[in-house]
């Protein structure tokens, strides 16, 4: 046996129906739809970076020699995490090995490059040590690994006793 349904309360129900999708009709129409196009001013104030040489001189490195601070510039229009696995310690012997990390905004530091530090420390690297970077937008975009002394990047700046690392699109 199938049950009754009252008349009174199908209509209510009905009527309930009617008035939500209403109300939501109404909410969408009044609600303004947000703007995602840039302003052209904008276009304007674009970031000009010179582009890097093709090729580095890779230094001849041994374990003592070209230990030195590193730094990154990002000439990419995404934010992205630098990654570093240092076995060397800086002036304050660091108790375990562990990877460093930093943050980077679309095209910061894109020109020279941002000397890398932590708070109480002065971070030095050198043969061996491993970089990694990638974009922290889902992009799955990334640079590395790159092992210093080994790979192109970072490059040695043996005028500033410093490794260089810029990331680019």
């Amino acid at each position: 046996m199938l049950p009754t349904l009252d008349v009174k309360c199908a209509y209510s129900m009905c009527l309930g129906a009617v008035i939500t999708l209403t109300g939501v009709s109404l909410w969408q129409g009044l609600t303004p739809t947000p703007n995602h196009e840039i302003p052209e001013s904008h276009e304007s104030s674009k970031v000009v970076v010179p582009p890097l040489p093709i090729t580095f001189t890779r230094p001849n490195t041994k374990d003592s020699e070209n230990i030195g601070s590193l730094r990154v510039g990002n000439r990419t229009d995404r934010s992205v995490r630098i990654v570093l696995l240092s076995k060397i310690t800086s002036q304050n012997e660091w108790k375990v090995i562990e990877p460093l990390n930093w943050d980077f905004a679309p095209n910061e530091g894109g020109k020279e490059g941002l000397l890398l530090s932590l708070p109480n420390y002065k971070v030095v690297i050198g043969k061996g040590d491993v970089i990694f970077a990638f974009a922290t937008d889902g992009s799955r975009t990334y640079w590395g690994p790159n092992i210093v002394g080994e790979t192109d990047a970072p490059f040695w700046d043996s005028q500033n006793k410093e490794w260089s690392m810029v990331l680019q699109p």
